[in-house]
């Protein structure tokens, strides 16, 4: 009891933190992450970001798009204490920009509702460690839900950079991205909304034709301007209490070497957040001509693992995160045409 007691308060007060004065975690569950292949590589893909699950990352790369993708996800976390969900749908059009539609759910069901009249004189550490003045369960159960859908723009831009050598100019590939995201929130009989807006930016260079010589990869440098113009979530209270989203900036970098004697490739990414002290992930893929992918990262100090196989128009990709409240396990699908 006091183990299932501490899972849901501490996670309950984590995602939604509806109740709680600072909004420091106001809509965390955004930073649970999507995308198996992403997941399994320490959440370091701001420098990546060229799938179908770009709006999340990094809507920048969604410009490097060059077919139609439909992406999904359904999780169980937290030992079964919550289900993520994400679908999203990304189309290339005309002049090199790409749309992109998605949405991104946590779910909680079976809250128990608690009458704390009784308790007022007690501390939560004293709540914690004495069973007999635990808040009861005796007064139902309720749901919560937290849900964002994204409206993405990107474009894609190709400068030919001039290094001032004679006949020789050096292509930079660009990709410009704009979030719109609606969000909105539901706490037993309460409901919150808000609107928020994320930019981003990436910038991928050929280092083969940098230096001439064909061993060399691409190295990519991204970043991810997220809720730029300040989001709030307004919920329908008497106060209309508002939870603020902090502004947060992801910086990317990735470098793809490719493995020509074997068809193959390897894939190394670091990304760091300004929130959270600055958190960091770095995430390494190797994938075998272009049917079999391992991988490996560390996610703001937690090790991850994953792998994927592709066959035809498919991604089946697999993640493992170790946390506190409980391993999870991901299993993500992507299929373009």
């Amino acid at each position: 009891m006091k183990k299932h007691f501490i899972y849901i308060l501490v996670t309950f007060g984590l995602v939604t933190g509806v109740a709680a004065q600072d909004t420091r975690y106001s809509a965390s569950f955004l930073e649970l992450g999507i995308g198996a292949r992403a997941l399994g590589m320490g959440s370091a893909y701001v420098g990546l970001s060229d799938d179908a699950t770009g709006f999340y990352w990094n809507p920048a790369g969604l410009a490097f798009q060059s077919r139609i993708e439909v992406a999904a996800m359904h999780a169980n976390l937290f030992n079964n204490l919550e289900r993520q969900n994400y679908l999203s749908f990304a189309v290339p059009i005309f002049g090199g920009a790409t749309i992109s539609v998605g949405a991104i759910g946590l779910f909680i069901d079976d809250i128990g509702r608690r009458n704390s009249g009784s308790l007022d004189s007690t501390t939560y550490s004293q709540r914690i460690d004495n069973d007999n003045i635990q808040l009861k369960w005796n007064n139902g159960f309720f749901s919560s839900y937290e849900i964002a859908a994204f409206f993405t723009f990107a474009k894609y831009y190709r400068w030919n950079m001039d290094l001032g050598w004679q006949y020789f100019k050096v292509p930079i590939d660009i990709g410009l991205g704009l979030n719109f995201k609606y969000l909105t929130q539901k706490l037993d009989d309460k409901s919150g909304t808000g609107l928020g807006i994320d930019a981003g930016f990436i910038i991928r260079m050929p280092l083969n034709e940098v230096f001439q010589e064909k061993f060399y990869g691409d190295l990519t440098f991204g970043i991810n301007l997220q809720d730029i113009a300040g989001t709030n979530i307004t919920w329908d209270t008497d106060s209309k209490h508002k939870d603020k989203i902090d502004y947060n900036i992801k910086y990317g970098i990735s470098y793809v070497q490719p493995l020509t004697f074997m068809n193959s490739q390897i894939t190394f990414a670091y990304d760091i957040d300004s929130k959270y002290t600055g958190a960091t992930h770095l995430g390494a893929e190797f994938l075998f001509r272009s049917m079999l992918a391992v991988r490996a990262g560390i996610n703001a100090g937690r090790f991850t693992t994953g792998a994927g196989i592709y066959f035809w128009k498919f991604k089946f990709d697999y993640a493992y995160q170790g946390h506190d409240l409980g391993n999870t396990h991901r299993i993500s699908i992507l299929f373009g045409f």
